[in-house]
């Protein structure tokens, strides 16, 4: 998390959401990332207990709200 893409995405971050929801280190997964270059970073939008994968998963719309203001704030950075 100290390349410079990293901190610009940080500061991005926390432009929209504040201190309180930007969260180090990152998450753990099974993801297939060994596909991808490096440096890769991921921003999971989701709530801490959404059952991922199971037949209750749910996603608060305030993380949608979040995410898609974060996401327009990341592809508009500089």
């Amino acid at each position: 998390m100290d390349i410079p893409i990293a901190e610009d995405i940080e500061v991005a971050v926390r432009e929209v959401t504040g201190d309180s929801l930007f969260l180090i280190p990152t998450m753990g997964a099974s993801l297939p990332l060994y596909v991808l270059s490096d440096p890769f970073i991921i921003f999971p939008t989701v709530n801490h207990d959404n059952n991922q994968h199971s037949p209750n998963e749910s996603l608060r719309i305030a993380n949608l709200w979040y995410a898609i203001e974060v996401f327009a704030r990341l592809i508009t950075m500089e």
